[in-house]
Parts: C-alpha cells; structure tokens; sequence
C-alpha cells in the first residue's frame, strides 16, 4: 500500500521537560511513512536543541531572538519542509495513536480538503487561561469542517505553496486561523475528524503571572496584529469576527476613558454600568467571581494588546527568518 512522505514541524520554546517525549509519539505513529521530522526551535534558552538532536531529528533556529513569535515556528519548519504532507505540532504535545492513517486517508479520498485534524485531550490547568480553554474545548476544537485548525492539524503541502507560506511570522498569536482564512479564500476546505489527535500539556504559571509573561512576550497584541495583517485582504472580515469581542470590549473601555475625563460622577456611573453587569454575567457562568474577574482582566488585557498591535510593525511573511540548520536528521 502506497504511503506518503510526511514532514512533521514541532515549533519549540523551552520545551525540554516535553519534547523527547513529543518526538518519541510521533516517531511511534510515523514508523510505516517515509517521513522528517524538524523541531524548528525560537532559540530556547534551556537544552531542547541538545535533547532534540539526541534524537536524531533536524534540529533548525532562529538565530535572531526579536523574530520569537507563534507565527515563526512553523514557518520555519515548514522552509526546510518536503513530501506530499506536513504535519503541524508544539513541543508539548504528543501524537495520539491512529490519527496519521485517518488523517493521510481523509485528505487522499477529499482532494479539495487543505488540512484536517482531530479531537484534543487536555490535563489538568492550573491557571485561569488553560482552565476557561479546557471548558470550551468543544468551541475551540469544533468537529466537521471547519474555519481554522486550531491546534494543527495534517496539511497538503501543495495547497501551502498555492497561498505563498504556511504561517505569519509577525502573528504572535491566531497564525493557524489566519492560514485557515488564506486556504478557504483560495477555495480549498479544511475538517476536524472525531479522532484523537494530541494530549496537550497546559501551563503550570499562576494566572497572573501566565498574563505577564503572555504580555511581555507579545501574544496579547495579536489580535491587532491579525487585523492589520488582513487588512485590505479578501478575508479582512473574517478576522475582524475573529477578535471581535477584543475589538468590543477596547471601543467600550474608550468610551469609559471619555467619561473618566469628564468628571461627570453620572456619566462615569452610566459607563461603567455595562462593566458591572458583564462582571456578574461572567461570575455566574463560571459559578466564581474569582474567574468571573479574572475572565474580565483576561479580556482587558487582549484589548489593550489589541491596540498595540494595530501598531506593530509587520515583515513580509513570504521573506524567511534568519535561520540555520543545527542538527541534520540521522536515517
């Protein structure tokens, strides 16, 4: 039975707690296909480049810190890339049993499906942002055909060479749903079968301290940054519906700056009414007002980062990142 060349892309950033064990799961699912597997790493600061290459994999990297963002890493795997599919995964994750043979199957006997991916499994979080992701893990990994991938997913590697690049490398965050808008604006389909695709390490910072670094590293300006990446594209207005509630909540918190600089104690009260009633809309979804908060601060935080990112500069996502080859994959 014929079987495909695979390119797996692991995108890496200090994974060395998981990445021997993400490499060994799909080495386990991969042992029958001609396939390459490349960790394309953003330059970690701890050794998962030496772990990786014990492994035997292609080891590439960055080789300007200032290029770190989502959007890079699979870009950069998908550059040294070959064969008919490309298959996207983090460093954290591991690849479920099965998922290759549905996934090679569906996208052979569907020519006009781009990408296809599967079902996840979560652990235990134990910060506000994996906790909220895990209750709505059936919204974001939605079944049947869909928009976007997220998480990854299995791609054909013709349909990514039709619209240019695989992901942006100035997204710091939302570069699989700007691929997936760039695939069906190109008028290829992509579906998420009801098959396990990959168990999902989540975060272990505290919430507050999972915003800082979120923030520092600049994943809460990219929903601003989508949008100034769709602008003037055929799928801007998928974007815009994309961050939609970051786009609300920011012309809201503007509209309470004006009546602050007021000093109209009626106005600001007026204003500041819809913020309340969102509060307590959220407590009682989450049965807590310690996540109902913490859900508002979430929010508030993407729409100021969404202000910021309107504003990032952005590189040509078709031009390659400074990179080189760290380890060649041993046969």
């Amino acid at each position: 039975m014929y079987k495909p060349f695979i390119t797996v892309s692991i995108k890496t950033f200090n994974e060395a707690e998981c990445i021997e064990k993400t490499i060994d799961s799909i080495r386990s699912q991969l042992g029958t296909y001609p396939h390459k597997i490349i960790v394309a790493d953003s330059l970690s600061t701890d050794n998962t480049q030496q772990l990786a290459s014990d492994k035997g994999v292609m080891v590439v990297s960055l080789t300007e810190p200032a290029d770190r963002c989502c959007g890079v890493g699979h870009q950069l795997g998908y550059l040294h890339s070959e064969g008919e599919f490309i298959l996207l995964m983090d460093g954290d994750m591991e690849l479920e049993p099965g998922f290759i043979d549905h996934a090679v199957a569906f996208l052979q006997n569907n020519p006009k499906y781009a990408g296809v991916a599967g079902t996840v499994e979560m652990d235990d979080a134990s910060n506000y942002e994996f906790t909220s992701r895990k209750q709505r893990i059936n919204k974001i990994y939605p079944l049947g055909d869909s928009d976007h991938l997220g998480g990854g997913g299995l791609y054909r590697l013709s349909a990514i060479a039709d619209i240019g690049y695989l992901t942006n490398r100035s997204l710091h965050a939302y570069e699989e749903a700007e691929l997936g808008m760039r695939l069906l604006a190109a008028g290829y389909k992509l579906h998420r079968l009801n098959v396990p695709y990959f168990r999902h390490t989540s975060y272990t910072m505290p919430t507050f301290r999972m915003l800082r670094y979120r923030w520092k590293s600049g994943f809460h300006q990219a929903p601003g940054e989508l949008l100034r990446s769709a602008w003037g594209k055929p799928w801007f207005r998928d974007a815009l519906m994309m961050v939609k509630n970051e786009v609300i909540f920011a012309s809201y918190i503007f509209i309470v700056l004006i009546a602050f600089f007021s000093f109209d104690v009626s106005l600001i009260d007026i204003a500041l009414l819809p913020l309340l009633a969102f509060i307590l809309l959220k407590t009682l979804r989450n049965r807590s007002l310690k996540n109902g908060l913490n859900s508002v601060i979430n929010l508030a935080v993407l729409s100021a980062g969404l202000v910021k990112g309107l504003f990032h500069p952005q590189r040509d996502p078709r031009v390659p990142p400074d990179n080189k080859v760290i380890h060649e994959q041993v046969e």
